[in-house]
């Protein structure tokens, strides 16, 4: 066990610099200044705005966007022969990423909850609000794994950014008893929250499963079928 272990650490620190040079860096900084843009138009929005205009989930909703290409990677071909799990060069690309998008979520959530002023998410919220955004984050990444399973060519991204959006369609088509859109202070509040948990989780578990590695055929057995 202690040897497998080991084994893992040596192979996760000599893929980490060439996992750093695949990873799509400019789309998770996309997503990050999106969302920093509609925090602060959030912010600088009247008194009277749409609660939903002055959501901080619109910021991780733009930082999922960015990170819903963070799976795929040009050399996976490559790289598919070599001994290294397809589940620990997955956990590898969000282990690296998610240093900057915890950092840049974490700019947008104390802007969009600290400071002076009319707020409808205060303080209080910011653990409430992470957990959405690490339930959109894990969905979106599930929904993409899921594509790679299809996809393999590098363009499962695409299936991943449907995931933010077909999420919040759905808290929004939810009926009152099982939203999740919910400001604080409503009775609703934490049972909405234990339901972005049970995304998250829901989200996690597809994303393991995904990441298990692709069964190959075996050419001996399709040439036994064919004769």
């Amino acid at each position: 066990m202690t040897s497998t272990v080991t084994l893992r650490l040596r192979q996760a620190r000599l893929l980490a610099a060439p996992t750093v040079r695949t990873i799509g860096w400019p789309a998770l900084l996309g997503g990050g200044l999106i969302g920093l843009a509609l925090v602060v138009a959030g912010r600088l929005g009247s008194a009277d705005a749409a609660p939903l205009a002055r959501w901080p989930g619109l910021a991780a909703l733009a930082l999922c966007l960015g990170a819903a290409w963070l799976l795929d990677d040009a050399a996976s071909f490559t790289v598919a022969a070599s001994p290294t799990p397809l589940a620990l060069r997955r956990l590898l690309r969000i282990a690296l990423a998610l240093p900057l998008l915890a950092s840049v979520w974490a700019v947008e959530l104390w802007y969009a909850t600290g400071g002076a002023g009319d707020l409808l998410f205060g303080p209080t919220a910011r653990g409430a609000l992470s957990l959405e955004f690490a339930a959109m984050l894990a969905f979106t990444l599930a929904l993409s794994s899921l594509a790679l399973r299809v996809l393999p060519d590098g363009r499962a991204g695409f299936a991943g950014i449907v995931a933010p959006f077909a999420l919040l369609a759905l808290a929004a088509l939810l009926p009152s008893r099982w939203t999740l859109l919910v400001l604080p202070g409503d009775s609703a509040w934490t049972a909405s929250h234990l339901r972005w948990a049970t995304i998250l989780a829901a989200g996690v578990l597809v994303l393991a499963w995904t990441s298990r590695e692709p069964r190959h055929r075996n050419p001996r057995s399709e040439t036994d079928a064919r004769s």
